[in-house]
């Protein structure tokens, strides 16, 4: 038995050993099971790749190709799981169809996002037009408020230099009285030595202090000035910055609305996505029908005798 064989025998989960004492139809089985799964392999893996690449932001080759793995890997096990079932199991094949709709509706849907790139952008447009209006409407009003604080702010701060310039104006300095005290020695009159304390008053005419008040309000007031600056023209500018954000943050749901915009208003375009559809659901469902279709091999014969014969062993032992 070849290398081919075993890989074969390794994706279809059989045991390579029991293939070898099987007949010609069992390995025309396993590469009738071999072969669907690699074409899952192939649309999974491109399919994780461009995922991974798009709409998760993954910058590398090997970076979008372990995630490709992980589609590849998830394929396997579910084929797997109809593959070895022993006998027949209506449930796992009504599970599996049910599957092969969900996969197929995600695959499809992935693809025809990356077929119909061009006529997605022009779509998308009109879609983040009208988010970005919307998105801008909401900071607007938010910014507005802020400029409404700012303006009163400074119109109040205004007003209180105003008024302290007038003062300041009649009153350019205030006059600030100091009073000295020392205590001195004195010689009383009968001889006797004590001391009295002598106050001695200065005038000092000093700033007026509502000037740095009125300095402090200036630079206040600048700060705000600048701010709303600021603020006008990030007012003015929001739509351009909002629609920006929406294109540098691509997402899969946003492109899928464009998907499904072009689809109920294009008949070629929806013709062309349910014909991808009908491929995928088709490919995913090609082990189902040959698990259901055919007729059994030896290789799943051999396994179910072995099943039956331990299950013999077991009923006589329990019996025992």
């Amino acid at each position: 038995m070849n290398n081919w064989i075993k890989f074969k025998c390794f994706l279809v989960g059989w045991n390579p050993n029991i293939l070898a004492s099987c007949s010609e139809a069992s390995y025309k089985t396993l590469k009738k099971y071999a072969s669907s799964i690699l074409i899952l392999m192939f649309i999974w893996g491109a399919t994780g790749y461009c995922f991974a690449e798009r709409y998760i932001s993954i910058k590398t080759w090997w970076g979008c190709a372990l995630f490709s793995l992980v589609f590849i890997l998830i394929v396997i096990q579910i084929e797997r799981q109809v593959i070895l079932t022993v006998g027949r199991n209506r449930g796992i094949v009504i599970f599996r169809f049910i599957l092969a709709v969900l996969m197929a509706l995600i695959g499809s849907s992935i693809l025809d996002q990356i077929i119909f790139k061009n006529d997605v952008e022009k779509v998308l447009v009109e879609l983040r037009t009208d988010q970005a209006n919307i998105i801008a409407q909401k900071r607007q009003k938010t910014i507005q408020v802020e400029i409404n604080t700012l303006s009163s702010t400074i119109d109040s701060l205004e007003n209180i230099n105003r008024k302290l310039n007038e003062e300041v104006a009649k009153q350019p300095t205030i006059a600030v009285t100091n009073v000295t005290r020392e205590v001195v020695p004195v010689t009383l009159a009968n001889g006797t030595k004590s001391t009295e304390t002598k106050s001695t008053t200065s005038t000092q005419h000093i700033a007026n202090t509502r000037i740095d008040q009125i300095r402090s309000n200036a630079s206040t007031i600048q700060f705000c000035r600048a701010r709303l600056e600021k603020l006008n023209n990030l007012k003015i500018n929001i739509e351009d910055i909002v629609r920006k954000e929406l294109e540098a943050n691509a997402g899969f749901l946003e492109e899928l609305k464009a998907m499904i915009k072009i689809i109920k208003s294009d008949f070629v375009a929806a013709a062309f996505y349910f014909l991808l559809f009908a491929f995928i659901i088709s490919l995913e469902l090609l082990v189902v029908m040959s698990k259901i279709g055919d007729n059994k091999c030896d290789y799943d014969l051999i396994v179910e005798y072995q099943v039956g014969v331990k299950k013999a062993a077991l009923d006589d032992m329990i019996k025992k």
